[in-house]
């Protein structure tokens, strides 16, 4: 096998040598998976046994003890080979896990190959799983009779417990019978000195060398002590030795568990075994086998007769005997089977013996749980084999125990005890805007006065005039309402003259009590302008002015206080009325209370600010000038000031290339960016839509379809670009700056750039070779596209542009004209831009956009970008 893999792996590795480049980490994990096949073949092949039997885990073939693999007989070695092939089909393990956890030898164990497989028994309830009542209290109660019930007792066998295993150190009873196995320690002491461990021969005998050859079996330990104590004294006297008498290690016992058992078969015990002991060595009856009627026979003749429900409902462990050896335990099959399902404290299906009434099911079930219903009890029976059939029964109506039988119980019989009924029925539900809502007791009589005393039973906001009582009406339990006025109901004393409002009760009424912001909407005042915190607050009664002006947080600084303005409606008959009038509100803060009016709802106040009152602006100014950083400049300020406080130009300042930009241009460039690439996007995107279901061929559709993918990577791109909020200005002098139209008014947030002069001219587009170039004041526009190459077959020369670096723009459209020089021959200044637009119709799926280029012309002149596309 070895060979075989060696030979595999070598095939396998000369079939990849042509793909070990491109394939490296593939190979490596091939590899290693196969190396790691060949290590676990290698395993398999020299420990196959022994890798198996020696895991200290499972404990299945326990009864190999510590036995070589070259010492296994051939009979050991299959029932191996029968475990394999059971693990492998999934069932159980023969019972040797069993027998070693109850401190059974199974070296002998003898099984019925024949045996049904045990399915997996469901498991039982846990402490995490709710009990019925459990359920009730939290909610969860269903009335709904659930039939998931199980066989009783036969799950205490899936597990055994340690408690029911027989143990080897405890203490020999005195009418403990000594047989051929059983070792017995005697230690002599005082004028001899011996210890000796002698296990008692097939013959019933042992050899003590002081003693001689004494016969002990089949007699009790006291016996035996005292036979032993009686030997001793006729060489030695009582006062010169002394001898003590225990038992070391028990003999074995064989016993036959046979019939309708989970494991029948021959088990080796220890001799303290009993009955149940070895019940659970076979895994108890199985779900065809008796729990009630378990037989053990002894030399062929009936010893007991075991009944397994005496243990379980009773904790009767009385016919539990010590077993002997070659003791046989018969398993009849089951007798009549009678379920029990719904609300008994233990549903299940039992097993009759002998009559069986429905009195005594239920007592043999736990009783019936607190939530059972006793009117009407269910029996469900199949009639003669030919039908199923059902009877009601009224447990509350059966004769007592000591009567005659109530109702007899047949082979098959199913009885469900159903649930209560969750609702309360003397109730009344108290809910809303009170202390204690809730479930209260109904008494006869009882009016809505008893169930809400005073006013100490409201919470605030409680709208007094109104309160609805719920109420179903019998025979159909349709709704109707009920109201009643709590006001008049606690504030007249006179409870005779207000019987209509305390109304009189019924079980099942709900009473509802409204917020009165539940009914009404809530009533605000509203106050803006130079305020902490403008905005709308609610309307109390009594409510004034100076309130409405703590709520909002008090005026600011910048407030005009001699003259709030107070709006207020007034509702007339034909309509609402606005009146506005003047307040001195810096009466209203010192407290005159003339000045301090009280306010009504809606009523709106604006608290002006001073006139002309502004803070200052911040502006920035960077480059070359001789202290660039931020400054605050006051409304009205000139660009020409701020030039001359940051202490005017380098000498290394290029006024042409200065950069001016401000926020509110900002904005409103990115606005119409974004305005004219939704309208181009919505263009290109219907035109794309249109020709992918006009194409004639797949072929057309599929490079339409591309052609699509670039026009939204176009747009994706377009939509990067950011307006810069660049205004075009031309600086001079300062001398002369001042009556330029250029000095600007500065706002918040301007910013003013002045870099060193450049040198260098851009070239970018459909030219050969995109560059700066190095600034002449001698070449002009023409020149510098020379150098570029010229142009590219996808140039269109008619769209050439040039940025300028002050911010303007010069395209050949502006330059035609009789007077007006050519663009190509215009002499340009450092860190101008030569931009040359591809023709569209050279891009084939933009021959449709016919306005593209005027949009990118747009968007890099008026947003001061460059989109690099071309």
């Amino acid at each position: 096998m070895i060979k075989l893999l060696t030979n595999s792996l070598n095939r396998d590795e000369l079939n990849k040598t042509e793909s070990i480049k491109c394939c490296n980490d593939e190979l490596v994990r091939s590899l290693l998976f196969r190396l790691f096949f060949l290590l676990t073949s290698l395993f398999i092949l020299f420990f196959p046994v022994h890798s198996i039997f020696a895991q200290p885990a499972p404990d299945e073939f326990s009864q190999f003890g510590e036995k070589k693999l070259n010492n296994l007989t051939p009979g050991e070695l299959e029932k191996g080979k029968d475990f394999l092939k059971a693990r492998e089909q999934g069932n159980k393990t023969p019972r040797a896990g069993i027998n070693k956890r109850a401190g059974i030898s199974s070296r002998t164990i003898e099984t019925d190959s024949n045996k049904p497989s045990v399915s997996p028994q469901k498991k039982t309830p846990t402490l995490n799983q709710l009990s019925q009542f459990e359920s009730y209290l939290r909610g969860k109660h269903s009335q709904t009779i659930s039939l998931d019930i199980n066989q009783f007792g036969y799950d205490l066998f899936r597990q055994a417990p340690a408690s029911f295993s027989p143990v080897d150190v405890i203490p020999v009873t005195s009418d403990y019978l000594l047989g051929p196995g059983d070792e017995v320690r005697i230690d002599i002491w005082g004028k001899l000195n011996v210890d000796h461990m002698l296990e008692i021969d097939r013959d019933g005998k042992i050899i003590l060398p002081q003693l001689g050859t004494l016969h002990l079996a089949g007699l009790s330990f006291s016996e035996a002590k005292g036979f032993l104590l009686k030997e001793l004294s006729r060489y030695y006297k009582a006062s010169e030795v002394k001898m003590n008498v225990s038992m070391g290690r028990l003999r074995s016992i064989r016993a036959f568990v046979v019939g309708k058992a989970a494991h029948p078969g021959s088990y080796t015990l220890s001799s303290f075994s009993t009955l149940i002991n070895a019940l659970f060595s076979a895994g108890g009856p199985s779900k065809v086998g008796t729990m009630r009627n378990i037989i053990v026979k002894r030399h062929g003749k009936t010893i007991v007769q075991l009944d397994l429900y005496d243990l379980l409902l009773k904790g009767n462990k009385g016919k539990d005997i010590r077993l002997m050896s070659e003791d046989v335990i018969f398993i009849p099959s089951v007798g009549p089977l009678i379920g029990v399902a719904g609300n008994v404290n233990v549903p299940a299906i039992y097993e009759s013996k002998g009559r069986m009434t429905l009195r005594s099911l239920i007592k043999m079930a736990g009783g019936i749980s607190a939530t059972g219903y006793l009117q009407r009890v269910q029996v469900e029976r199949i009639f003669e084999n030919k039908t199923k059939i059902v009877l009601d029964v009224d447990l509350e109506g059966l004769p007592g125990e000591s009567n005659i039988p109530d109702i007899l119980l047949s082979d098959g019989d199913l009885v469900r005890v159903f649930s209560i009924e969750n609702k309360i029925t003397n109730a009344v539900s108290l809910k809303g805007n009170v202390v204690r809502p809730g479930t209260y007791e109904w008494k006869k009589g009882m009016r809505l006065k008893d169930l809400l005393k005073s006013f100490d039973d409201l919470l605030p906001d409680t709208f007094l005039d109104y309160v609805l009582i719920e109420r179903r009406v019998p025979p159909d339990q349709h709704r109707e309402y009920l109201s009643s006025n709590l006001g008049k109901l606690f504030l007249e004393a006179d409870l005779e003259e207000n019987l209509e409002e305390n109304i009189f009760l019924h079980p099942d009424d709900i009473i509802l009590v409204y917020n009165r912001w539940d009914i009404s909407e809530k009533k605000l005042v509203h106050v803006e302008g130079a305020v902490n915190k403008p905005g709308a607050f609610e309307y109390r009664p009594n409510m004034k002015l100076s309130d409405l002006l703590y709520l909002a947080g008090g005026v600011k600084d910048v407030a005009f206080l001699e003259a709030g303005e107070l709006t207020r409606i007034i509702p007339t008959s034909e309509g609402p009325e606005i009146k506005r009038f003047f307040v001195d509100l810096e009466e209203v803060l010192s407290g005159e209370r003339a000045s301090n009016i009280h306010l009504a709802p809606d009523d709106h106040l604006s608290v002006q600010t001073v006139p002309e009152w502004e803070l200052y602006r911040s502006v920035m100014i960077s480059g070359e000038v001789r202290f660039p950083g931020g400054y605050t400049s006051k409304k009205g300020e000139k660009l020409s000031s701020l030039i001359e406080r940051a202490g005017g130009y380098t000498d290394n300042a290029y006024l042409k290339g200065a950069v001016f930009s401000r926020k509110s241009v900002r904005a409103l460039q990115q606005r119409q960016l974004d305005e004219a690439i939704d309208r181009l996007e919505s263009q290109i995107l219907s035109q794309s839509a249109m020709g992918i279901d006009t194409a004639l061929t797949p072929e057309a559709a599929q490079q339409e379809l591309a052609a699509t993918m670039q026009r939204k990577a176009l747009i994706a791109k377009m939509r990067s670009a950011k307006a810069l909020g660049r205004m075009a200005i031309g600086l001079e002098d300062l001398e002369s700056f001042g009556d330029s139209p250029s000095n600007v008014t500065l706002e918040e947030g301007d910013h003013l750039t002045i870099p060193e002069r450049p040198q260098q001219i851009q070239v970018i587009g459909a030219v050969y070779n995109q560059t700066a170039f190095i600034f002449d004041e001698e070449e002009d526009v023409g020149d510098y596209l020379e150098k570029a190459g010229g142009f590219t077959k996808a140039a269109d020369e008619e769209l050439i542009y040039v940025l300028k670096v002050d911010g303007t723009a010069l395209s050949k459209r502006q330059t035609k004209g009789l007077f007006r020089r050519s663009l190509m021959s215009r002499v340009l200044d450092p860190g101008d831009t030569i931009v040359i637009p591809e023709e569209i119709d050279k891009i084939s799926w933009l021959k449709e956009t016919k306005d593209l280029t005027q949009i990118l012309f747009q968007m890099a002149v008026t947003a001061g970008v460059l989109i690099a596309t071309f």
